[in-house]
């Protein structure tokens, strides 16, 4: 025997079904919303941590100019800067022991900044350091 048509388990069965595509949905779009945020994250990290190597690169080559310098003049009282690429560096060289040179150098790419302070222990018959770190300020 057939069961007779009830009207009203019918309504409430396509409340549960319109409920829980209602409630799928919106999981399913909290969860792609999770995914393109993630990865909006993930893309301005490498950005930046690309931006951050360029900026060791700059302030590194601006380094090793100021050593040519260096060597080249004698001079431990000089200044200079340099554009490499999409970057621009500057250095002060200074003596402020007597005994050691100090080079302080600036490189920039983009808007990010690496800053390197370099120690000469001598300059003669050649160059030896005691020491090439990055540094947050001077």
């Amino acid at each position: 025997m057939i069961a007779p048509f009830d009207k009203k388990n019918s309504i409430r069965r396509g409340y549960i079904a319109l409920l829980s595509v209602i409630v799928i949905g919106t999981i399913g779009v909290a969860v792609m919303m999770s995914v393109l945020l993630f990865g909006i994250s993930s893309s301005k990290t490498d950005y930046a941590l690309q931006q951050g190597g360029s900026a060791k690169i700059v302030a590194n080559s601006c380094g090793e100019e100021a050593l040519q310098r260096l060597l080249e003049t004698g001079s431990t009282s000089m200044s200079g800067g340099l554009s490499i690429a999409s970057g621009t560096c500057s250095y002060v060289v200074s003596s402020p022991s007597g005994q050691d040179v100090v080079l302080e150098i600036v490189g920039q790419y983009g808007e990010t900044v690496s800053k390197i302070r370099v120690i000469v222990a001598t300059t003669t018959p050649f160059i030896i350091l005691s020491s090439w770190q990055d540094v947050g300020d001077f």
